[in-house]
This record gives C-alpha cells, structure tokens and sequence, in this order.
C-alpha cells in the first residue's frame, strides 16, 4: 500500500519517463556492442584464420552483420584495424548522443515531477485550517516541502530509470556474453538471489532508521527556525548559551542517528564490493582455464571480461536503489501526512452576498475541539453596518475568538451568526475574509519596502492611495524621516522598525483596501495614547466609514466607541456606551476606575507642566 501511494505522486509523467526509459534501454544495448569491436580487433591483430577470408562464422563475434560485412570489405590488416577505429567512432558519437538525450529528459523529468510536487503540497498547505497552522512546527513543514519532496522525486525518476538501466544492462550483458561462454553468465547471475535476499534485509534494518533521522533532522531544522525567528528574544534575555545547548542536542541526535545509518550502509556495501570482486576472480579463473582448454581464445576472454562489468556492477546498483526505496517510502509517508489532512475549503458555503457590515450573534457557542469545555456561552450582540464597536475582557475571555469565529478560521458549534441577514456559514470562507480588513496586535510584515508591504494585497493601488492610507495610520510623519522613504526596505518580520511602526504599516495595509468591515485586534496597544486618538480621529473622519470592531485593554480608546461589549468567561457581561457602563458594576467600571484615575493624573500633571513652562 506505501508503494503505491509513492507511485501515485509519479502520476502525469508517464511519457517523459517511457522516453526516457527508451533512451536507456537503445543507449545500453549500444554499450554491449563496445567489447565486441575490442574482441574483432584483437582477432585481427593476432591474425586468426578466417577472419580475411570470411570464413570465421559471424555468430563467433556477435556484431550486427552489417557491421561485420563493412569491416571485410578489405582484406589489409592495417585498413580493417581503420575501418575497426571508424566504426567505433561513429558508434560512441551516437551513444554519447543519446546519453545527452538521455540525461536532459532525465533532468526534466526530476524537475517538472519536484515542481509539481512542491507546488501542490504547498498549496495544499494553504488550504488547511487554522487549527492545523496552529499546532504545525515551521522547520517540519519546511522540511517536507523541500528535502522529503527531492528525495521522493529522486526515487521517482532517478532511482526507477536506474532500475529500467539494471534490467536491460543485465539482459544484454548476459546476451553478449552467452556468445562468448555461457558459463560465465551463470556464474555472473548465480549470486542475484544472494543479492536480493541481502538487499531485502537491508531494506527492513535501514527502513525504521531513516524515518529515526528524519524525524530528528525536522526537530533539528524547528530548532533552527525558532532560534532564527526569535533571535532578538534569545538576546534580550542573554540566552544563547542555553540555546547553542539545545542545538547541540538536537545536532547530536540527528549525528547519531546518521552513524547508525552508516555503519548499515557501510557493512552492506562492504559485502557487495566484496562478492563483487569474488566474482570477478572466479571469472577470471574461468577465461584463464578455458583458454588453456582450447575452449576460448585471449580476444573472447577480453571481451567478456568487459561484459561480466555489465552484470556484477548493476546488481551491486541494486542495494542503492533499495535504501533510496526505503528513504522514498519515509518521505512519502510524511507528504501524504500533510496531503491527507482535509482541506478547509471541504467545509465552505456557496454565496457571496454584498457586504455593507451589519452582524448579529445569536446564542453562539464555541469549544476548540481538544476540550469539552465551551469558551464561549450563548453570546449574543448586534453590530450596525458603519458602527465602532469595543469588546473588552479579561485575558482569555474569548476576544480574538470572535475574531477568528467572524473569518471562519474556526467553526461555531450552536447558534447563529448572520452577515447582513445571510448566514455566516452560507458565505464562502475566502469571500468574507477577503471582505474583513485585519490588523493584529503583532503584525507579520515581509522583507519588503515599505511602499510594497503597504500596498502588497492591493498591489494596483494608485500610489496617492497609499499615501493617503499612511496619512490615516499616522505613519506619514515617520515614513518622511527615513532615508529613503517609502522604499526603505523593512527587515524580515519588521525588525527594523519600532512596535508602533509595524502596526501602523499593518494599519495602513488594510486602509489601502477599503474594505467593509475592519477589525483591530490590540492593534493599537504599541502606540502612544496621542497616536491612537489620531488614528481614530481620521478614521471617524473618513468619508466612507466601515464597520470597525477594536479589541482592546485600553480604556481611552474604547470609550469613543458607538458600543462597548464587555465579556467575562466567554460570556457577554455588558453592553453599552462609555457612560452608561462607567456607571454600571462591573469588570467595564473596574477598569475604568483604575485606568481612568491613572488618565485623569496624567492629563493634570501635563497641565500643570505646560503652566509652568509658561
């Protein structure tokens, strides 16, 4: 059943391998014929009988006969030595020939079978839900997609077209050499079974191995990834050294399991060089006494040496084309892994109804599916089309769980959410996050400029248009100040610039699209109170005004907001305007009251700072 699935990820390039296995096949059976003009060179130069005069039957040395007839058109030793030298000439010109043939479709073959490989599983990848992205380790993902891709493609086309070469260099080596003796082939092809059977055993001890080394090379490449991705953390807390520590670790495991790999594989081939050489002194053996016996001559010994090579060295070939098998088989499991994962998109509604930014809640519930507990209970709430709504919570109170409830990256169990009178679940998944702006609280930015990290899911947007956007996330003021502006290249993740900075961009990034509904997920927790006064101001100040939902901790800006949700253990306590739950107990009054006062302090020292200025 694995191999067979292996062989399914080959499926759309049996033509190209057909051709190539052709190529092959044409190109071996004219290296057969490569001993047998050495073989009629050393007949001509020891002068046997017959060859002049033709009289030596065509079968003795087993050339194509017209081959053999334009070599007796002359008689002269020199001449036929000449026609001997042209003959081969031509005949390699041909065979390097198609060897180029050969390995360009090879090439080919590799690359396009890896392309379409990467690409599917990559996409695949796209397709999977949230949950999956949550759990997944970037180093094994980037793992599968790159080095269990090449080595199942390796296997597929490199690996296989060297099993296609096996079988037909066996098949006119043993041709040619029965020609010559046949002893010789059966002792060349006695120890195949022997082969086969220590191939097989190979096979099943190196099998449970490589998936060992590749499981530790993917918790060695998460290592790796993590320590990149966190690297200014890893600083700020003087942990490298813990950190080379866990790398040596996982280095050390990996090595470990790559040495008990080689010391099979070195063993295995060991043995084989070893039967290999055996084999080729007993063949040896066998010329000598044959041509002491009258029953061979020197030329016919040369020649089979040269075949014998096309016997022993191929079965020799059979055990790398097993443990390439045995690797094939690990890396095609852990693609399939990813493969047979269902698509989110299997669970997808049909329509794609205007959105202008009403949205009810009703009664919706929701548990992760690891848990029996519900995070939220029967939450029920109505958003105007237009509308700045606040939700605030305590820390796991279910927040960003709405969120993520409203973009369908997860799906509720009980109740209702409709969008603008359509059922959210009727509306296709890419549809309403393609209508839903979001800006989260620690924005993903790319190794970009900041012109194309701005514009990158708008990237026909007029460049006034851009600039209007950084207006609004106040940004422009900042963006003035760099040297080169607009195309400052942003380092990968943002690193280059400030909190703040990275939001605003990621402000800006959804401002360029004007989309119905926006959504700010802690967004403005980086940037400092008067810059998040300014960036509310000038989106109230917009003249179409989307819905806006602001998931924060900060009190000054919910409180601007048309409706404030207040929600406490994944139920609604509250909802209402600043001053009517300013007024009302509860977590929203508590809040208020700390923050508030804290305003208030700060708001009077500022006054008091700028009277003594004054």
């Amino acid at each position: 059943m694995r191999t067979i699935k292996l062989f399914r990820l080959a499926k759309g390039f049996l033509f190209l391998f057909i051709i190539a296995a052709l190529l092959t096949t044409i190109h071996q059976y004219t290296y057969s014929n490569v001993p047998l003009f050495t073989q009629y060179l050393i007949k001509t130069l020891l002068d046997q009988p017959g060859i002049a005069d033709g009289s030596v039957s065509v079968g003795e040395v087993n050339l194509p006969s017209f081959v053999l007839t334009f070599f007796r058109r002359d008689t002269e030793i020199l001449n036929i030595i000449l026609r001997i030298a042209a003959a081969l000439l031509i005949l390699q010109v041909f065979r390097f020939s198609l060897r180029f043939f050969e390995m360009w479709i090879k090439g080919a073959l590799l690359e396009k079978m890896a392309e379409k490989m990467r690409i599917g599983l990559y996409g695949h990848i796209q397709d999977l839900d949230y949950e999956f992205h949550n759990n997944a380790d970037t180093g094994d993902l980037i793992q599968r997609c790159t080095t269990d891709v090449e080595t199942t493609t390796t296997f597929l086309t490199t690996r296989m077209l060297d099993l296609i070469y096996l079988i037909v260099t066996l098949i006119f080596g043993a041709y040619q050499l029965f020609y010559i003796n046949s002893t010789m082939v059966w002792i060349s092809l006695s120890l195949i079974p022997l082969v086969a059977t220590s191939s097989i055993i190979y096979f099943v001890k190196i099998d449970k191995i490589f998936q060992n080394i590749e499981e530790t090379e993917s918790s060695m490449m998460t290592v790796v990834q993590e320590n990149l991705s966190g690297s200014r953390v890893v600083r700020a807390f003087a942990n490298e050294a813990f950190e080379i520590t866990k790398m040596e670790t996982k280095n050390r495991e990996y090595a470990d399991a790559l040495k008990k790999a080689s010391g099979i594989v070195a063993v295995y081939w060991g043995s084989m060089d070893f039967i290999s050489i055996t084999q080729y002194l007993v063949i040896i053996a066998v010329g000598v006494f044959a041509v002491r016996n009258q029953t061979m001559d020197a030329a016919g010994v040369v020649a089979s040496l040269a075949l014998v090579g096309m016997l022993i060295w191929p079965i020799r070939g059979l055990g790398r084309i097993i443990s390439d098998y045995g690797k094939a088989l690990v890396a095609s499991d852990r693609i399939y892994h990813i493969l047979e994962k269902p698509s989110e998109y299997l669970n997808d509604g049909k329509q794609e109804p205007t959105i202008r930014g009403n949205i009810e809640f009703k009664n919706v519930s929701f548990r992760f599916p690891d848990t029996q507990e519900h995070l939220l209970k029967d939450v029920n709430f109505k958003i105007k089309a237009g509308q700045t709504v606040a939700i605030i919570g305590r820390t796991g109170s279910g927040k960003s769980t709405i969120i993520n409830i409203l973009m369908r990256m997860h799906e509720y169990q009980s109740g209702q959410i409709l969008i603008d009178q359509v059922p959210l679940n009727d509306i296709k998944k890419k549809y309403i996050r393609n209508q839903i702006g979001v800006v989260l609280q620690d924005p993903f930015l790319y190794s970009k400029t900041v012109y194309e990290n701005i514009a990158i899911a708008h990237k026909d947007a007029l460049k006034d248009r851009v600039i209007k956007a950084a207006e609004i996330a106040a940004l422009e003021k900042d963006i003035r100040t760099f040297k080169k502006g607009y195309e400052t290249i942003v380092g990968e993740k943002g690193t280059t610039l400030s909190g703040g900075q990275k939001q605003r961009v990621a402000i800006a990034r959804v401002l360029v699209q004007d989309k119905p509904i926006l959504i700010f997920d802690d967004a403005l927790s980086a940037v400092d109170t008067q810059t998040d006064i300014m960036i509310r101001q000038a989106l109230l100040a917009k003249q179409h005004k989307q819905t806006t939902i602001i998931i924060t901790h900060r009190i000054t800006t919910a409180k601007e907001a048309d409706q404030i949700i207040v929600l406490d253990k994944g139920s609604i306590e509250a909802i209402g305007t600043h001053e009517q739950l300013s007024q009302q107990d509860g977590l929203y009054k508590k809040l208020w009251d700390i923050q508030g006062k804290l305003e208030r302090e700060f708001e009077k020292t500022v006054k008091v700072g700028d009277e003594n200025a004054s």
